[in-house]
């Protein structure tokens, strides 16, 4: 019962399956990893009018998208599906960082090919990606994408690995920063959650 494998029925004393066979059973269910996450992503972005995103690590330094929703109300930031970026650019890529055993050396190299729109140092760089590493979550304000500030977390596979990476965006001064890390928040959380669902690992 501790893992909600079955239930027990205290007026009868029997027991029934529970929902964490759902959990055991995802992979027989027909449903992809994007239609599992799809819902988490909605209320997000329905919650914060946001663009969310998601995005699988590649093994070519790249991120992929592989999903975007976005909110049921409001002007929203739109992205193409099977776009890539540089694995370490953006709040996608501070949370890369921030999760990943990557050293000094590379993550210089990766900051200095990477078109930033909003120069900042490098020291500046690794700063944030500390911050990311400490709250569970990273924040661009408009450094990648001109007037865009986003909010990412990664989701880690079996191997405490980043897989994959929910973000959300929104156009600058739309959110506070006390939502803005509200948010950023939330991201974690989902991710820590879909951790669970997708590789079985809290």
């Amino acid at each position: 019962m501790k893992e909600r494998l079955v239930a027990l029925d205290p007026s009868n004393k029997t027991y029934s399956l529970d929902l964490g066979l759902l959990e055991l059973a995802r992979a027989m269910l027909g449903k992809t990893k994007i239609e599992l996450l799809r819902p988490k992503m909605q209320r997000i972005a329905n919650q914060y009018e946001a663009t969310v995103s998601l995005w699988q690590v590649t093994d070519r330094q790249r991120l992929l998208l592989l999903d975007r929703v976005k909110p049921g109300v409001g002007v929203h930031i739109e992205f193409q599906i099977a776009m890539r970026i540089p694995l370490y650019a953006g709040a996608n890529g501070r949370a890369v960082a921030a999760a990943s055993n990557v050293s000094r050396d590379e993550l210089h190299q990766a900051f200095a090919n990477i078109r930033w729109v909003k120069p900042m140092t490098f020291e500046h760089y690794l700063a944030e990606i500390d911050e990311a590493r400490e709250r569970g979550y990273a924040i661009d304000t408009g450094a990648l994408i001109k007037s865009v500030v986003s909010a990412a977390a990664v989701i880690l596979d079996r191997d405490d690995k980043p897989a994959m990476v929910v973000s959300a965006h929104t156009f600058n001064g739309q959110l506070s920063d006390e939502i803005l890390h509200e948010l950023g928040s939330d991201i974690s959380t989902t991710c820590a959650d879909a951790r669970v669902a997708l590789f079985g690992r809290a």
